[in-house]
């Protein structure tokens, strides 16, 4: 993981990423760079340390909270805690 720390900031990421790029690969594109190895995994994970597969981080989704009033579910009211 050392590795990969200024590249990506989770284990999960760095196999996420690398997962889809190596689905990529399997579908028919070429690799990006020259690794002696044929294992799909590990061309995805160098190309990952190569920093030749680009990605970018989203903001996380807001959700609104849900209650269940009455039998149906429905958006929760927005409650203020703030002392007036």
């Amino acid at each position: 993981m050392k590795k990969y720390e200024e590249l990506v900031d989770t284990k999960f990421k760095l196999v996420t990423i690398a997962a889809k790029r190596c689905r990529e690969l399997r579908s028919g594109q070429l690799p990006r760079i020259f690794v002696a190895s044929k294992n799909t995994a590990r061309i995805a994970l160098e190309e990952v340390k190569a920093g030749v597969v680009r990605f970018e981080d989203l903001p996380p989704i807001k959700k609104k909270p849900l209650i269940v009033a009455e039998g149906i579910l429905v958006e929760a009211p927005e409650i203020s805690l703030a002392a007036s």
